[in-house]
């Protein structure tokens, strides 16, 4: 489970936007459960007053995600362009992230008797020197 923080700069944040932006940020955590606390700040620019930007930051142990939009005064358009953005960056992360963690510390390369043979083959092409 992981704690959101909703604030608002020029805009008020009732209880309607609030449980919209709940709904929205619930997807993330379907991607990744190490998510431990999801920030989102909505703000309206004082120089153009039809202007809406969303923004938010998620934090996994060891690494930050930021995105944000800029949209016109329409809070649900901007806040699916900004869990998209932020769904990318999340599996973005847990690909990398993934990769390598199957290794065991005591595997051990089994080779078959017929990579074997195609190994001594080229080892003695290589001694006589005919490859190089």
């Amino acid at each position: 489970m992981y704690t959101l923080n909703i604030s608002g700069h020029h805009v008020t944040s009732g209880q309607e936007v609030q449980s919209l932006v709940k709904d929205k940020m619930d997807s993330l955590s379907k991607i990744n459960h190490q998510i431990t606390t999801i920030k989102v700040i909505l703000n309206s620019e004082k120089h153009e007053t039809n202007k809406l930007i969303v923004e938010a930051s998620v934090h996994i142990p060891g690494h930050d995600l930021f995105a944000t939009v800029k949209t016109d005064k329409q809070i649900s358009p901007a806040l699916d362009m900004l869990v998209a953005k932020l769904e990318k960056q999340l599996i973005k992360y847990k690909a990398r992230h993934s990769v390598g963690k199957v290794h065991k510390s005591n595997a051990k390369d089994h080779e078959s008797s017929f990579e074997r043979e195609y190994q001594a083959e080229f080892n003695e092409l290589v001694e006589r020197e005919v490859l190089q």
